[in-house]
């Protein structure tokens, strides 16, 4: 009850804070300062600054109220105007009592003090118009990150039980096939639901590493990129080679198999022409990806239609961290968009991808960087015949 009443009172208390003021202000110097001196001039001047330097608190409340501001907060801002105007003038007048006990004469300390007090209301009334301010984008930032984390929990338990159920279906349609293409159909939704169930799975380390708290861990650099490149080559009819160690540690966790994938399958785009594949891991008039063997006859063809892209990654420790080098056969990144190539872009997923990318890879603690060529780097780097776009990952070492 008591909280309800001092919500609804306090527009007309900071109001009437700032018109206690004026009105003081004018009592003193046209009531009584006119008549001390025998003159108007002075005394109204006097009055016109800090007559009308509280009426800012007028005005703030009608601001606060026309925002629909909530009452408990402008009591906040009252609290905060009362409390500046106390210490400031607490200040100014203990300064004045000091000089008077001296013997010391004060040509006006009424004028100085009022003067004093009423700016230190007014300093109270932005302070604490900012603080309510903080508070409300704090609060709304909370509630805004509970959400995203429910909608992430809810959307990853409903997307991994329809994937069960789809992959139950593929399991029968595949036991029940009566043609080799409906059963390298099945064969190819049973690959895409194991990929985007571990996608689901990715996507709550993607959410814990972009949290306040992330937990990193070593982890195998490596043994990421063997399973990110075996799942990739299932889906897409390339040739992807790898060298690296046979492990190297950094401290990362899960999130890093999207950060490899992303390079990855931006190295792919880049280096094959569009109309050839599509994300799904089929080709775009709809049929099914060619075999090992179909895929082995193929590349001995020439012509665009039967261009294989290439991609490189290499991976190699260094004193404190361990690289990641992503190569492709493409024609590059054009000088203007090597400065932005990071940056998000709407409608874009390229650039969406290598956002993602950097946003995960600086959460690491790390960097990522786009190199000119294979052949430029300032280490020794293995091999390629590849000159196309050259991303590399830096990870702390663990």
């Amino acid at each position: 009850m008591y909280r309800g009443a001092r919500a609804r009172l306090a527009p007309w208390l900071l109001a009437g804070f700032g018109l206690a003021f004026t009105g003081a202000a004018i009592v003193w110097h046209l009531g009584i300062e006119t008549q001390r001196i025998g003159q108007v001039g002075g005394p109204a001047l006097a009055l016109a600054l800090d007559g009308l330097l509280p009426l800012v608190l007028v005005y703030g409340s009608y601001r606060l109220v026309s925002s629909s501001t909530p009452g408990a907060q402008i009591w906040t801002v009252f609290v905060w105007s009362v409390v500046g105007s106390a210490a400031v003038g607490a200040i100014i007048g203990l300064s004045v009592f000091i000089r008077m006990m001296e013997g010391r004469t004060i040509a006006e300390p009424v004028f100085v003090t009022l003067l004093a007090m009423e700016t230190g209301a007014v300093t109270g009334l932005i302070a604490g118009t900012l603080a309510v301010r903080a508070r409300q984008d704090a609060s709304r930032a909370t509630r805004t990150a509970n959400t995203l984390s429910f909608v992430n929990d809810l959307f990853r338990h409903d997307i991994a039980n329809g994937l069960v159920v789809i992959d139950g279906r593929a399991t029968i349609i595949r036991r029940n096939a009566d043609s080799d293409t409906v059963q390298t159909a099945a064969d190819a939704i049973h690959e895409q639901v194991t990929e985007l169930d571990s996608l689901v799975d990715n996507a709550g380390a993607v959410v814990e590493t972009l949290s306040s708290d992330p937990a990193f861990e070593p982890t195998d650099i490596v043994g990421i990129a063997e399973a990110v490149i075996q799942r990739i080559e299932q889906t897409h009819p390339i040739t992807i080679e790898l060298q690296a160690p046979d492990s190297a540690m950094a401290y990362t966790n899960e999130a890093a198999r999207p950060v490899l994938r992303n390079l990855i399958e931006n190295a792919i785009e880049h280096g094959t022409p569009a109309a050839e594949l599509s994300a799904e891991g089929t080709a775009t008039d709809g049929t099914a990806l060619p075999s090992e063997a179909q895929r082995a006859e193929t590349t001995e063809l020439t012509g665009d239609r039967y261009h294989q892209p290439s991609v490189f990654v290499a991976i190699r420790e260094t004193d404190d961290d361990v690289e990641t080098h992503v190569v492709d056969d493409g024609p590059g990144i054009p000088d203007d968009r090597r400065d932005s190539v990071f940056d998000p872009r709407a409608g874009d997923t390229h650039g969406g991808g290598l956002h993602l990318v950097e946003t995960l890879v600086t959460s690491f603690g790390g960097d990522i960087s786009l190199a000119d060529t294979a052949s430029k780097t300032d280490a020794p780097f293995p091999d390629t015949a590849l000159d196309g776009a050259h991303f590399v990952v830096e990870l702390p070492r663990a």
